[in-house]
């Protein structure tokens, strides 16, 4: 049994000195949907974005963080435990788990400078473009992944028989929201520099803080057996048998949909957001031979 506390220190910041954090930027509010699947569903969402007389290029500076101020506060901490039995007979267990969770505080940074960052690259996919406090304060939860095999050979007759688990937390969900620029318009007064009438924006739909994100609705499980015959032949070992994949056949998400489209008729969903888009792979049985000298 462990407990581990990391933290992380000398971070740099690239800051556009062409820009103020305090007149370069300009923002405006759109409503999130009334999707009761998101946990900020009909609540105002306020963006920034650069004024067109800062739109240019700038002189961009990579300094140390503390150059400017306090260092964020990064750090992780996580329990770990492990039992390993070996048994009468020849029955091994093993068994283990991992808990914990990250912070990541760059508030003082953020909401200070002009953060030099394409869209989608900030923490946790979000766009930080100049002092936007969203998701500055990134705090998971703490969760638990949970590992374990099991080995018997059954005496006389030399046939091995094993197992493994594994259950994984639910993957933590996005939403690229693909707003027209003509609703940008209505709330902003006139389109963001550099966007067209016809186009749209892609912004960050959910909050990333600790206090609303969102997951999947589901742990990952899965479990594996292998079924091999022993074969010895003085110093060779060779285990003749079939390994079966995904025993219970579990069909959980490793991927969903990310893109939610803006409904100009205000409905309250977006068709095929948070969709899946990959399935775990079926249930499936491969004949395996190995040889140990």
């Amino acid at each position: 049994l462990s407990y581990t506390h990391r933290t992380f220190h000398g971070f740099f910041v690239t800051d556009d000195l062409g820009r103020n954090a305090a007149t370069a930027y300009e923002t405006y509010t759109l409503t999130a949907p009334n999707d009761p699947r998101l946990p900020n569903a009909g609540q105002p969402i306020t963006y920034y974005a650069v004024k067109a007389a800062a739109n240019v290029t700038g002189q961009s500076i990579l300094r140390p963080e503390t150059f400017y101020g306090p260092e964020r506060d990064s750090h992780w901490n996580g329990v770990d435990f492990t039992l390993n039995a070996r048994l009468r007979q020849g029955l091994t267990l093993q068994l283990g788990t991992s808990t914990g969770g990250a912070v990541v505080d760059t508030c003082q940074t953020v909401t200070a400078l002009n953060n030099v960052l394409a869209a989608g690259t900030g923490l946790s996919g979000q766009t930080e473009n100049g002092p936007d406090p969203r998701g500055c304060r990134n705090v998971d939860p703490w969760q638990t992944t949970v590992r374990g095999l099991a080995s018997y050979t059954i005496p006389k007759i030399d046939v091995l028989v094993s197992a493994t688990v594994r259950s994984q937390p639910p993957i933590q969900l996005t939403a690229n929201w693909q707003v027209p620029n003509s609703v940008i318009l209505a709330s902003l007064g006139h389109l963001p520099a550099g966007a067209t009438a016809t186009g749209t924006t892609t912004l960050q739909l959910l909050p990333t803080n600790d206090t609303n994100k969102l997951y999947a609705d589901q742990r990952r499980n899965q479990i594996d057996m292998r079924v091999a015959k022993v074969l010895r032949f003085g110093r060779t070992r060779t285990d003749v048998g079939f390994d079966l994949y995904n025993l219970l056949n579990s069909n959980y998400a490793t991927a969903y949909n990310t893109t939610y489209v803006y409904n100009t008729d205000n409905a309250p969903r977006a068709a095929g957001w948070g969709t899946p888009t990959g399935i775990f792979q079926p249930r499936f049985v491969r004949f395996n031979v190995t040889v140990d000298f």
